[in-house]
Order: C-alpha cells, then sequence, then structure tokens
C-alpha cells in the first residue's frame, strides 16, 4: 500500500474512533446527568469478533452488618416498651388470688353442743381493693336436742377491702356428735374488682375434732324387725369423767310409725325425757323403752337419743354432750296376720249400735320352711264389745283377760303348717246398743310360731273399728263401681300402675260444721286429680295430704265422694294386699254443742271387698 492510502485509513480509523466514543463527542464524563454514575468501558475498536457493545455485571447494593445490629435493636426496644405500657396500664384491675391471704382460726379439739370461738381473717396483698365482699361459712352441725337442722349457712359482710388492708370477723359456732367426729368447715371469700361486674371468689377450709364427751350415749337393740312386732331397747348413760356428774338430762326422738308400750323409768313429762340427777365416776344409767314398728317392709326407721346438761329453764336441756342414732330395718313377718270385720247385718269395715261383729283373722306361712307350735291370740279391748257375749269358732275365750287363744290344742292344723299354707278362724263380739259418742272396738293380734328355734318368728297387727256416733265415715276400695273409669290391671301387678277409686261416704245424725275428710297416700301411690264433680278436693304434694273439704253438713244428711288415686306396688307386695292410703280421719264440729268429733277409718288397701267374686282380684301378683 502507498503512502497515500496508508494516510485514507488512518484517517478512517480517526473518524471512526471519533464516531463511537461519546467522550470525544460530548466533551464529558456523564451522560444524561447521571449523579451516581460508573465508569463503563465502550469498545473503541471494531475488532472482528467483538460485539458492539459489552454489558457489564452491575454490584448488589446491601446494608452494612452494624446496620443490621442498629435495626434489630431498635426494634426490640419497641416492643419491650409497648409490653411495660401495657403491664402498667392493665395492672390497674388485676387482682390476683394468690396475694389475697384467708386464715381461719380455731381450736383443733371441741367440745360437743358447747360454744366456740370462731373467726375468718381476709388480708388484701393486691394493689387493687376488694369490693363488696362478703364470706360465707358452712359447716355440718350435727341434730341438737331439738333437732336443729344439719348444715348451717352463714353469710358476713366485710365490704371494701383496701389494698394491703385485713378485715377480721369473729363468731360462734355449736357442734353435736360422737367423740373423735371429724367436722369441715368452709369458707369462701366473694368480691368484686373495679371496672367489673363479675364476682370472684377464694375457698378456704379447716377442720376440728369433737372430744370425747363427760357423757356418752348409746342404744341397744334389735336392727331388724318384722312389721308389728314387739321389741325393747335399752338406753345407756356413762359417765367417761373422774367426777360425780349431776343434773343431766336425756331426750329420746321416736318415728310416729313407732308404737309406745312400756317405758322404764317414766319420762319427766308426756314427751321422751328423763332426768338423771347423779352419774358416778364410771357409771353407767340405763332407759328402758318397748314397743312396735308400724312401717311397711323395706322401710328404716330411727331412734335417736342426747344427753346433755340440764339448762335453767325446766325441762330443757342446755349443752348437748353426746348423740346416737339406731337405724331398724322392717321386714316381712314370716307368719302373716290379717283381720276383716264385717256385721250380722252385712256392713263390712264398720259398726253401728247393737251389731253383732265377726272378726275373721287369717294367717298365712310366708317362710320357705314349715312353721311348727303356731300361737295367735286375738286381745280384745274398748267400749263398745259385750264382754260376756264374746264367743269364737274353736278358740279358747279368756273372759278375764279378754283373750281368745288358738293354738295346737285348740285347732290341731296349728302343730305345723306348711310353706305357703293359709289358715283363718271367727271370733263373733256383740256391740253395744248405746253409749258414749263414737265407742270404740280395739283388736290387738299376736302371733309366734318357730322356724329353727323355739319361738323364733314373731308377729303383730292392729284394728281399731268405731261404732257410729253422731257422724258416720265409711270408706271402701272401688275399681269398677267408681264415678269414673279406672285402669292397669286387676289383680294388681307389681310395678304396674292401676288406679282405684277411695269411696268415702259420711253421713250426720246432727248438723255439723267444718266438715273434712283427709288421708296421706304412701310413697308408692299418686294423687290423679280426678274426684267427683261438685266437691273440693285439695292435695298437699309436700306432706302427700288428700283432703276433702265438705264444710256444712245438714242433720239426718249424707254426703260421699269419689277420689281417684294411682297405685303401683313393689315386688314385696307380692301376695298382699297392701294399703294405698293412712288412715281415714273426719274431723267435725257439731253445730249445736260445739263438740268436736274426730272419726277413724281403717286404711283403705287393694281389696276390693264389695267386688270381690270367686277370682281373687285384690292381692298382688308377679308382673
Amino acid at each position: 500500500m502507498n503512502p497515500e492510502e496508508n494516510e485514507d485509513m488512518h484517517q478512517i480509523d480517526d473518524l471512526e474512533h471519533k464516531l463511537y466514543d461519546p467522550k470525544q463527542v460530548n466533551g464529558e464524563d456523564s451522560l444524561h446527568h447521571v449523579h451516581n454514575h460508573k465508569e463503563v468501558d465502550l469498545p473503541t475498536d471494531w475488532g472482528e469478533n467483538t460485539p458492539i457493545i459489552t454489558p457489564v455485571e452491575e454490584k448488589e447494593t446491601s446494608f452494612s452488618f452494624g446496620t443490621k445490629v442498629l435495626f434489630t435493636a431498635l426494634i426490640f426496644l419497641f416492643v419491650v416498651l409497648s409490653f411495660t405500657a401495657w403491664r402498667v396500664l392493665s395492672s390497674r384491675n388485676v387482682v390476683s388470688l394468690d396475694n389475697i391471704d384467708i386464715t381461719l382460726d380455731s381450736k383443733p379439739y371441741v367440745d360437743g353442743g358447747e360454744t366456740t370461738p370462731f373467726s375468718v381473717s381476709v388480708f388484701n396483698r393486691n394493689t387493687s381493693s376488694l369490693q363488696e365482699a362478703v364470706i360465707i361459712i358452712s359447716y355440718e352441725k350435727g341434730i341438737g336436742v331439738l333437732d336443729e337442722q344439719q348444715k348451717v349457712y352463714e353469710k358476713r359482710v366485710l365490704g371494701t377491702i383496701l389494698p394491703n388492708s385485713l378485715k377480721k370477723e369473729d363468731l360462734n359456732i355449736t357442734l353435736y356428735g360422737a367423740a373423735d367426729e371429724v367436722r369441715v368447715i368452709s369458707v369462701k371469700l366473694e368480691y368484686k374488682v373495679a371496672g367489673a361486674n363479675a364476682v370472684f371468689n377464694k375457698p378456704a377450709t379447716t377442720q376440728v375434732v369433737l372430744k370425747t364427751p363427760p357423757l356418752s350415749v348409746h342404744i341397744d337393740g334389735q336392727t331388724s324387725l318384722v312389721q308389728g312386732q314387739n321389741s325393747t331397747f335399752n338406753v345407756f348413760v356413762s359417765n367417761n369423767t373422774s367426777i360425780e356428774i349431776k343434773d343431766s338430762l336425756v331426750v329420746l326422738s321416736i318415728p310416729t310409725t313407732f308404737t309406745l308400750n312400756k317405758t322404764e323409768p317414766k319420762p319427766n313429762t308426756k314427751g321422751m325425757m328423763w332426768s338423771i340427777p347423779s352419774i358416778l365416776p364410771g357409771a353407767t344409767s340405763t332407759i328402758t323403752i318397748s314397743g312396735s314398728f308400724a312401717g311397711m317392709p323395706g322401710e328404716v326407721d330411727t331412734i335417736k337419743a342426747s344427753v346433755g346438761a340440764a339448762s335453767t329453764a325446766v325441762n330443757q336441756m342446755g349443752v348437748v354432750y353426746s348423740q346416737e342414732a339406731h337405724s331398724i330395718s322392717i321386714t316381712s313377718p314370716l307368719l302373716s296376720l290379717g283381720s276383716r270385720l264385717e256385721t250380722d247385718r252385712g256392713g263390712a269395715e264398720s259398726l253401728r249400735y247393737g251389731d253383732k261383729a265377726i272378726v275373721t283373722i287369717f294367717y298365712e306361712n310366708k317362710n320357705d320352711k314349715a312353721l311348727r307350735d303356731v300361737l295367735v291370740v286375738a286381745n280384745i279391748g274398748g267400749t263398745a264389745p259385750i264382754i260376756s257375749g264374746i264367743s269364737s269358732d274353736g278358740g279358747y275365750y279368756d273372759s278375764i283377760n279378754k283373750t281368745v287363744t288358738f293354738n295346737p290344742v285348740t285347732n290341731r292344723e296349728l302343730s305345723s303348717v306348711a310353706p305357703g299354707a293359709k289358715g283363718e278362724f271367727k271370733i263373733y263380739i256383740p256391740v253395744v246398743s248405746k253409749g258414749n259418742n263414737s265407742p270404740k272396738l280395739t283388736l290387738v293380734i299376736n302371733g309366734t310360731a318357730t322356724s329353727v328355734s323355739k319361738d323364733d318368728t314373731a308377729t303383730q297387727i292392729s284394728k281399731v273399728w268405731n261404732v257410729e256416733g253422731s257422724a258416720n265415715l265409711n270408706a271402701f276400695t272401688s275399681y269398677k263401681n267408681s264415678t269414673f273409669t279406672n285402669t292397669g290391671p286387676i289383680p294388681p301387678k307389681a310395678n304396674v300402675n292401676t288406679t282405684y277409686g277411695a269411696h268415702l261416704i259420711v253421713s250426720a245424725q246432727n248438723s255439723l260444721v267444718n266438715s273434712r275428710v283427709s288421708f296421706i297416700l304412701p310413697a308408692y301411690v299418686t294423687f290423679t286429680g280426678v274426684y267427683a264433680t261438685g266437691t273440693n278436693v285439695t292435695y298437699d304434694n309436700r306432706t302427700r295430704t288428700v283432703v276433702w273439704d265438705i264444710g256444712n253438713i245438714s242433720a239426718g244428711g249424707v254426703v260421699s265422694n269419689d277420689i281417684q288415686i294411682s297405685v303401683k306396688p313393689s315386688q314385696s307386695h307380692v301376695g298382699q294386699t297392701p294399703p294405698i292410703t293412712s288412715s281415714v280421719t273426719l274431723e267435725a264440729d257439731e253445730a249445736d254443742s260445739k263438740a268436736r268429733i274426730r272419726n277413724i277409718s281403717n286404711a283403705l288397701t287393694t281389696e276390693l271387698l264389695r267386688e270381690q267374686g270367686s277370682v281373687d282380684i285384690s292381692h298382688v301378683v308377679a308382673n
């Protein structure tokens, strides 16, 4: 290439360099006036394989380690400050149970029946007040001489308990019971806090032990008796101290089903209270009572005894030293007895002047073994019978003792009665033709037999019939002959409901006012609320008492009523005609003489005397 051509090539290269070099064209270091710029190398020469523009990787921007630590510290500080502020603001109404101290102060051992000091202290260690604070004290008091309630609740108002303040409440408690009994006294604190409507509480408890009393009482007697069986109970009062104890009292509480026959010694008054002038150290005084229970089989009756010091008032106990309860289970008799009254005029379970009463006595062996040497004695009493005219079929009548006896001598079949075997006797009793208002015929039937040992089986039943006086009450059970429709199986089945009508008839010889008839229903009988139209009948669910309020009855008037009741016999009633009411009572006042009239009829049973046919429809059968 000649020099001229070289020079042309050099000029072309120079032009090319100026054309593609921005620095040369613009004469400045930065394009587009970017403040933060980077140095970028652009090609100034076109190579054969060189791209026009070569991209350069940009370096990633990041914070330094120190900056990251600073940011983390700031975030943690913000969280701490926020929590602290929340805690301070919210703690204004926060009350912790752990900061409430309840202290119960009492003697660990207390004397039964004595008044014992007891105190409750509440200390508030919270920063907020306890508002409307009250304490509720509860404990088992035990039965006192007058049968006070067992559970005692007492409430005391404390008001507001300020922060770091103490409030104390003093009271007295009295506990009854036997030695070494442990009683728990419970206290519950209830309070509110500012800004809240809820009631908060904190409980506390303590225990006390009853000490051995100076006098203790113990009841000794049978724990299982047959209905109507006579039994004796001994009440022992012992002196546990080394000194003589004077002027003590013993009080017995017996159930209404207990018929008292005898006490030794005699009580102070008509009530069951005895005075014991003196008991020497280690000595024991004994009180004996005898009688029988009329409860239904399966029931449990209880005799309670209390002994304590006499108060300044006459026949009143001050401090109760000791108590004991003795429970007796009523069982079904192995020798079952029953009776039915009829008259020569055909009336059943009622008497009138001049009647000749026919008393039928039934017996049955309920045992699974034969009963030997069966003895049945009927004791006849009251002002209604004419003693000289009494007779019987096969029995021996003792006119002096007014008894009729049936035994293996008078009735050979009584020497051995097979299981399930039955029999009956009849006694004829003439009734006086006149007398005082409602003279009575009483009948007490005692039965004994030998099952394993001699006379180990005993039972007793009693009946009382009133001769119709100025007012007569007649009551019987009906099913088909009721004024309403009865339902349920006949004969009645165990555990199945059958409705009956209690048919009541009241007649008056003279005008009567304030007349009413009442009876009580057993637990297995229900009042249905159905009765004769136009009558006034009420039922008290608490006492289970049905009352027919009659009001006035004119002279010679007769009123009647049918009251429906539902009976659900139990399995223990199978083979029996269980009572479905208590004794039925008529109470009234004579309008002229103002004399009070009170007639009592025997309890109604499932026995349908006026509907009985050839088939037994009265005795309960198994379901």
